[in-house]
């Protein structure tokens, strides 16, 4: 795993592309999970889809794999508010060749931009809809055959505002997670403390990245312990490929979980073998759908209302200058005749 670490390492500090855009790997503006508390610009859309895998030998000549495909989808519609979604077309079910459909999830963000402010403040809502064949997969997040809901509040800290030399964005995600939205709200054994902690900087161009992230029952103590939830380190990259496409490189490297051999024979579902790391590579696409709505499209208007503005203010002095020299030869007819002798 420090191999890996060490070449990702080596490739950020060499590639030198610049990056436009950035938004999760389920979609929404942020870094690879965690989410900024501010939006995309009004009218542009992101789509990018994400691989997710994780292969490993056991001593007795088995193989573990997990291999999933993540869609994102990101839509913003004002100043204030963008939409996503993010699809699962494949999901390894660790015995058919093409695994079925994941779960699918549904969401909102609200932001009030403050101008200047190094903190940005936003809320995000999603839902989870149960798409997916299969349910509690192995080396996966815990997930059930239920229609989910979740809140989350985002804060950003913005230190490029306030400082020159320290150019780093930090962002704060803390949310809870319903399972089932028709059982009792914050009382389920099944709910979820959300939790998440990112921090970016720009490297020759390009951003790295890091994040801690975690999935943490809050019900059920006696069955799960606190270092059995999911907690997850990510570092990543994210720098302009070809065709202006933005590149992902990232890892995780999991802390939480059991990874016990006699984890099969527990009947307890939450506690989980997840993948001890994984390998994440994605892309994202960027256009502007509604172009009346971009901020390309806006400060364009405003430089054509700025120059619609001058060529008014020159075209009233003209007809000004016309109507004074008018004046001036009218006056000096009048003054002509009256010298004129009888």
């Amino acid at each position: 795993m420090k191999k890996i670490y060490l070449v990702l390492l080596a490739f950020f500090l060499v590639f030198p592309l610049t990056v436009y855009s950035q938004v999760t790997m389920a979609g929404g503006k942020g870094l690879l999970r965690v989410f900024e508390a501010e939006t995309v610009y009004p009218g542009h859309f992101y789509f990018n889809p994400f691989y997710n895998g994780y292969f490993t030998e056991t001593p007795a000549g088995k193989s573990n794999e997990d291999h999933t495909m993540n869609l994102g989808f990101t839509l913003g519609l004002t100043n204030a508010f963008e939409v996503f979604a993010k699809l699962v077309p494949y999901q390894d079910d660790q015995t058919h060749i093409w695994g079925p459909i994941g779960d699918t999830q549904l969401g909102i963000k609200f932001h009030v931009p403050v101008k200047e402010s190094t903190i940005q403040n936003g809320l995000l809502a999603f839902a989870t809809l149960p798409t997916g064949i299969n349910h509690n997969l192995p080396y996966e997040p815990f997930s059930i055959d239920a229609n989910g809901w979740g809140l989350m509040w985002l804060t950003t800290f913005d230190f490029r505002k306030s400082s020159g030399t320290l150019p780093l964005k930090l962002s704060l995600n803390l949310g809870y997670k319903d399972m089932d939205w028709s059982d009792r709200y914050f009382s389920d054994k099944k709910d979820q403390l959300l939790a998440g902690l990112g921090v970016k900087f720009p490297i020759r161009s390009s951003i790295l990245y890091t994040e801690l992230t975690g999935e943490i029952f809050i019900n059920n103590p006696a069955q799960v312990q606190f270092s059995q939830n999911l907690f997850r380190v990510t570092q990543g990259i994210r720098f302009l490929g070809p065709w202006h496409l933005v590149c992902d490189i990232a890892a995780d490297l999991v802390l939480g979980g059991d990874n016990s051999e006699n984890i099969k024979e527990f009947t307890n579902p939450y506690v989980k073998n997840y993948a001890d790391w994984k390998i994440i590579v994605g892309v994202t696409y960027r256009t502007s759908l509604f172009k009346h709505l971009t901020r390309e499209e806006k400060i364009q208007r405003k430089k054509q209302r700025v120059e619609d503005n001058k060529l008014d203010t020159i075209r009233k002095k003209r007809e000004k200058v016309v109507k004074d020299l008018e004046d001036m030869k009218k006056k000096l007819e009048k003054e002509k005749k009256i010298d004129e002798p009888r």
